[in-house]
């Protein structure tokens, strides 16, 4: 019976007696595939839509732990294939990348974006956050109160942001406001840890 291939990975899975005297060179080979999978390192050019290249015997893009995709303005469409694997993805391009495995559910990754995907042979999905990076996510919540906008700035350096729970405006600091200082504090650097 022939070697079989491992169906995330592609690792050639051999057969009982199967290959005498080239077990250790096969045996390397997996293990460098492993290695890849585990730590390596991808730069993906595109230039229009694309897909990671799969090789049960050889060297494959889709085997990569972190991928950073290079080019253009974009949109890129990415395909990556139907199986359970995870990725750190990096969006280098000018545009947006869209990873998707040709079925069911994608993430877009921003430019300058870095996130970490996972898919399980069908939806592409990025651990919380609602597929998005963490700085967007931080970015929709900390204005959502406020329909994501601002209260106009001009006249009002030195002042924070206040709500009434229906509406934002800029108020001058006052000793009040310092009473859970503490606790503020700790909630903004938080805040600011998450967002950079």
């Amino acid at each position: 019976m022939p070697s079989s291939w491992s169906p995330s990975l592609r690792f050639e899975l051999q057969f009982t007696g199967e290959n005498i005297n080239l077990w250790g060179e096969k045996l390397n080979a997996v293990l460098q595939h492993a290695d890849y999978a585990v730590a390596g390192w991808l730069t993906k050019p595109l230039s229009g839509p694309a897909a990671l290249s799969t090789a049960n015997a050889g060297d494959d893009e889709a085997r990569a732990a972190m991928v950073k995709f290079t080019g253009g303005a974009g949109p890129f469409t990415v395909t990556i294939p139907p199986v359970s694997k995870s990725y750190l993805v990096w969006n280098a391009c000018d545009g947006p990348v869209t990873l998707t495995t040709g079925a069911g559910a994608t993430v877009t990754v921003d430019p300058g974006d870095i996130l970490w995907i996972v898919t399980d042979g069908g939806a592409v999905k990025t651990p919380g956050y609602g597929g998005a990076s963490i700085k967007d996510w931080v970015s929709s919540v900390a204005w959502s109160y406020n329909a994501g906008a601002l209260p106009a700035q001009a006249g009002n350096a030195g002042k924070f942001v206040r709500t009434d729970g229906s509406s934002a405006s800029w108020q001058s600091l006052s000793t009040s406001d310092l009473s859970d200082y503490a606790g503020a504090v700790k909630g903004l650097a938080l805040a600011f840890a998450i967002a950079l």
